[in-house]
């Protein structure tokens, strides 16, 4: 297990790919909860620590304008993958589909992502919490 905290304040992002497909939600969705209006089940790339479902975040970035920011907490809700197991954490190394809750609202760096049926491998929006985006302004 790999805690956040074991990790250096720079590399504490998650990283979007893009949105899941309604074709794939088919396939894994049942092991994550029932979407809302505020929510977002998106692939995430390679996880650089054990984050645990209910971790909240503070900031959403494009991952090439990192200027383009937005301030909004999002919230692990659940967590898969490609076998369509519920798993309670983001476990460090691996891809995953994940459930975000957006509050107020999903930012529209994430809403415009476009849905695809898997990993693209090229992550376009980070999320962190407040101690890494100081860390990086």
């Amino acid at each position: 297990m790999r805690a956040e905290r074991d990790i250096p304040v720079g590399e504490r992002v998650l990283l979007v790919e893009n949105r899941v497909s309604v074709e794939s939600l088919g396939h894994v969705g049942h092991a994550l909860p029932e979407r809302a209006a505020n929510e977002e089940v998106v692939f995430l790339a390679y996880s650089p620590a054990d984050i645990p479902v209910g971790t909240r975040f503070a900031y959403c970035y494009r991952r090439l304008e990192p200027t383009d920011v937005v301030s909004v907490t999002a919230t692990v809700m659940g967590v898969t993958q490609q076998f369509g197991h519920s798993w309670d954490a983001i476990p460090h190394g691996w891809k995953t589909v994940v459930l975000l809750r957006f509050e107020p609202e999903v930012p529209a760096m994430v809403r415009e992502l476009p849905e695809v049926p898997r990993w693209s491998g090229s992550a376009s929006v980070c999320i962190s919490d407040r101690e890494v985006w100081e860390a990086r302004s």
